[in-house]
């Protein structure tokens, strides 16, 4: 499910990165970030971000201001990541439309830049000019790109795989042992104010371990692979959107308090649970 989606993102990026493209793209998008409150450098862990949130969170480095930062870590957190493409791609695209994913990446960006506006008002400061060198172009290696996206992909394959098999045993157990109901019971206010079914609630934990468990741990917990069958598709589209914008992943909670201490971390992940729930609410009633 998730390997087609990932492949060939991660191997554009690794191309784009070894062309040494990105650095132009801080000085296009200098101008429209200053609109936001940001450096043009901040693009840079923004495009990251489309491939996994923790490098995202690490790139914030190369800006000089302690706020800006800040805030591009947690606008970082809601870029789907490569993770969160494959929800978008495996649920939205393929079982409603093509132009249904396309309008959540537009949600996405939309709401990125109006939270960039809102903690820029939060913490105003005078964003300075942008000094940075431009590396030559250069014929992108195609065996240093394919090292690259193997390293990506790596740590989804001996990562994520053994955590699908965990997670799926867990899941078989809880549901043996009936102790799902508790936790689907625990979580059913949240799924009912959503509209969700009452079964999602055990999936979202898995979300918070890694994003596309949440996906992939919806179709055992419905207990079919065609989703459609037990979800609306407004149901599957307001469970892709609480789930792009929900709690971040636990690597990304670590490296977040690694790089931004533990009270902002908290600020991120109240920020993006409450974030999730408004669009998502709005998300079952509008579409």
């Amino acid at each position: 499910i998730v390997l087609p989606y990932l492949f060939p993102f991660l191997f554009g990026l690794a191309i784009l990165e070894d062309l040494g493209y990105l650095p132009r793209i801080a000085f296009l998008m200098d101008a429209f970030l200053h609109k936001i409150g940001l450096h043009g450098k901040a693009i840079i862990p923004f495009i990251l971000g489309y491939g996994c949130t923790v490098p995202a969170i690490m790139a914030t480095r190369i800006l000089e201001s302690e706020r800006d930062r800040f805030i591009t870590s947690v606008l970082a957190t809601m870029i789907p990541c490569a993770a969160r493409m494959t929800i978008i791609f495996a649920l939205v695209a393929f079982y409603i439309s093509p132009k249904a994913a396309l309008a959540i990446y537009i949600l996405n960006l939309i709401v990125i830049i109006i939270s960039g506006k809102i903690l820029s008002r939060l913490l105003p400061e005078v964003t300075p000019g942008m000094i940075l060198e431009i590396p030559a172009y250069h014929i992108p290696s195609l065996k240093v790109a394919l090292a690259k996206t193997w390293l990506r992909m790596k740590e989804f394959i001996f990562v994520a795989w053994p955590l699908l098999i965990a997670g799926s045993t867990i899941l078989s157990l809880l549901h043996y042992f009936r102790a799902d109901t508790l936790i689907n019971h625990f979580f059913s206010p949240l799924t009912s104010l959503l509209g969700l079914p009452l079964v999602v609630g055990t999936t979202l934990i898995f979300g918070i371990l890694r994003k596309e468990l949440s996906m992939l741990m919806l179709i055992q917990a419905l207990g079919t692979a065609n989703v459609v069958s037990v979800m609306s598709t407004t149901q599957i589209m307001t469970f892709t959107v609480f789930i792009i914008f929900y709690i971040p992943c636990v690597a990304t909670i670590a490296v977040l308090w690694r790089e931004i201490g533990s009270k902002r971390t908290l600020f991120t992940i109240a920020f993006t649970f409450i974030l999730a729930i408004i669009l998502a609410t709005i998300t079952r009633f509008v579409y």
